[in-house]
């Protein structure tokens, strides 16, 4: 069976990637362990971990999809399930080497990435805590990435590491219908905005408009998304391809607190971000 590129990025969901290159940029700029050839591996390293989990998630997907999702590749006949599954190994089995060779150090965050991506991809649909490892899948990149530079591991490194976990476990329990109640919807809205607390709370000796800017970045992006949760419409929700983009400056707080932040590193997550949202256009990110 010939499979078109197109079937390939839908399965990838590639329109999120750009979102795990920032992850990837912030580990590295927090523990001051940035060089290009340890970034451009470990973005490299970091996509092929997210593909090979997407493509486990559509093949262990592919029973509920043929009832509730027909268009998605395996359920629309464009590719076998048994390719999909060896496509998802040989990409798992792909980042885990190419982390070994940029650091040898990395091998146990290597493991605990795929061992989560795998358990959230094998259980998640009907396990009401699959939100919480799928927060550990985001949250791991951090201390993964950071490891390929061969450096400790710092307090801003677990902070955001923390944000990150609190935001992607919010918007997946938005993505699976959360938050129908006005305490589930509170304790939502805890879970996205707690990067916000948690940096603003702490001190630094970096120029505060760029704090001020990246806060107020974050804030307003986020608002914007949950704005539907307060709009007279029946059964309005936030828009889980903007919240997942959120994630950029999710880490761009990070930065303008924990390192000394460059309009050059600013327009980058940017450019994360607008890629994000660009590629969605085109390919579902969820």
């Amino acid at each position: 069976m010939k499979t078109s590129l197109h079937t390939h990025l839908r399965l990838a969901r590639v329109s999120n990637l750009p979102t795990t290159w920032s992850n990837v940029l912030c580990a590295l700029l927090l523990v001051g362990g940035f060089s290009w050839s340890c970034f451009l591996g470990a973005l490299l390293a970091v996509s092929l971990f997210y593909v090979g989990g997407m493509y486990l998630n559509d093949w262990r997907d592919a029973a509920y999809d043929r009832q509730h999702r027909p268009a998605r590749p395996i359920s629309a006949q464009l590719i076998t399930r048994r390719a999909v599954l060896l496509l998802a190994a040989t990409y798992l089995l792909l980042a885990f080497g190419i982390s070994l060779a940029l650091q040898p150090g990395s091998l146990w965050w290597s493991l605990g990435l795929i061992a989560c991506i795998t358990y959230y991809d094998l259980d998640h649909k009907n396990n009401s805590m699959s939100p919480w490892v799928m927060g550990a899948c985001r949250a791991l990149i951090y201390p993964w990435a950071a490891s390929l530079a061969g450096h400790s591991l710092t307090s801003g490194l677990w902070l955001a590491c923390l944000a990150a976990y609190s935001y992607t476990m919010g918007l997946t329990y938005v993505a699976r219908g959360a938050g129908q109640n006005p305490f589930s919807k509170l304790v939502l809205l805890a879970g996205l905005f707690l990067p916000a607390v948690l940096w603003s709370t702490q001190l630094s000796e970096h120029p505060l408009a760029f704090r001020i800017l990246a806060l107020f970045v974050f804030l307003a992006w986020t608002g914007y998304c949950i704005s539907p949760w307060f709009s007279h419409k029946t059964g309005s929700r936030p828009p889980i391809g903007y919240l997942i983009a959120g994630l950029c400056w999710v880490d761009l707080l990070a930065i303008s607190v924990a390192t000394p932040i460059t309009v050059a590193m600013l327009l980058l997550f940017a450019f994360f971000f607008i890629s994000t949202l660009q590629f969605q256009k085109t390919i579902s990110g969820t």
